[in-house]
């Protein structure tokens, strides 16, 4: 019941974003240096995330209710926290790797939704480091 609400929530907040997106039809295609570049949302160009490189950011709900699958398959004792065993055991790279970072309250484990707030955080840095590149063009 917990993930289908969540799901549902999740994917109403992706539709104004998906309906913004239809609105701009005569928009260029992302290029690297921006938003749809190479490992932007995982860290930025040549930091080995991105899709190619295993890693991941979110497109839509799909990419959310797969991490959350993930998150649960590799959660083998089901309390709904990760431990960085367990995120090795189950190749969850991203959070191996940040796993200091998303656990900013030092307990030993995260939740998914540590990981999301973590995830949010990055996107939104990313997004002000591109935003600033940008204003520097001007």
């Amino acid at each position: 019941m917990r993930r289908f609400a969540l799901v549902t929530l999740l994917s109403l907040a992706a539709l104004p974003g998906l309906a913004l997106a239809q609105s701009t039809p005569n928009a260029p295609p992302p290029g690297p240096d921006m938003m749809g570049g190479p490992g932007m949302m995982d860290g930025g160009p040549g930091d080995g995330g991105g899709p190619q490189a295993g890693g991941w950011h979110h497109h839509g709900p799909e990419d959310l209710v797969d991490l959350l699958n993930k998150f649960y398959a590799a959660n083998t004792s089901h309390d709904g926290h990760l431990t960085l065993a367990q995120a090795k055991t189950a190749g969850l790279q991203p959070v191996v790797d940040h796993f200091a970072d998303i656990d900013t309250k030092h307990l030993g484990y995260v939740t998914f939704y540590d990981i999301e707030a973590w995830h949010l955080d990055d996107m939104a840095k990313h997004l002000e480091d591109l935003a600033n590149h940008l204003r520097a063009q001007d």
